[in-house]
């Protein structure tokens, strides 16, 4: 039986997990090899970042909605600014820049959501940011509906600090079914106020 992603502790934390083939009951892989060559100083990012929550900045790019073509919500960005900001999370500002997403769409998810880290990781490399973190929501759009949501947070050098991968296996996805920009922008931010909120700065 061949399983899809389903652990969303891991993949939200950044970890990369692939599919497998199993014997019923099945198993869950983590591709250790792919994530250090993709990814080699995630471990310590995404600890900088999360210990950061509460004290930092981001700047938050519109989404890029993905379909046969690819379109981007100006609205994304400025909702999940107002968030971060309203939660106390980080400092937020919201950019009009569209960053270009040029991988084929597949259906291995995580490889999609490990190609658009990468291209976003070199986008904010070359088009320096005023913040320490920038923030780019992806949405993958079927017939109907969603069927993915990631969001990437890279910090001002251009290195991967945190991403986020839900699709219909995650009971934040699954329970909204999102079909439009808007619908998967407000998972997005119930999914980021559940992993951030924990980490956030206690203030006197």
């Amino acid at each position: 039986m061949k399983l899809q992603i389903r652990n969303r502790s891991l993949a939200a934390l950044g970890v990369a997990v692939v599919s497998v083939t199993a014997a019923a009951g099945g198993c869950l892989a983590i591709d250790k090899a792919a994530e250090k060559a993709y990814f080699p100083k995630l471990e310590k990012t995404r600890e900088a970042f999360l210990a950061s929550i509460g004290k930092t900045s981001i700047t938050v790019f519109p989404a890029a909605v993905r379909r046969s073509t690819i379109t981007y919500d100006d609205g994304a960005s400025a909702k999940l600014t107002e968030f971060l900001n309203t939660d106390g999370l980080a400092k937020a500002t919201t950019s009009d820049r569209h960053v270009p997403i040029t991988g084929p769409w597949r259906h291995n998810q995580a490889r999609m959501l490990r190609e658009s880290a990468k291209e976003f990781a070199a986008y904010v490399r070359a088009n320096p940011i005023g913040t320490r973190y920038a923030l780019l929501p992806e949405y993958l759009g079927g017939k109907t509906e969603a069927v993915g949501i990631h969001a990437y947070i890279v910090d001002s050098d251009g290195t991967v600090a945190f991403q986020i991968l839900l699709n219909s296996h995650w009971e934040e996805f699954s329970r909204v079914k999102p079909k439009t920009a808007d619908e998967c922008t407000a998972v997005l931010i119930d999914v980021l106020r559940d992993r951030l909120k924990i980490h956030a700065t206690q203030k006197p």
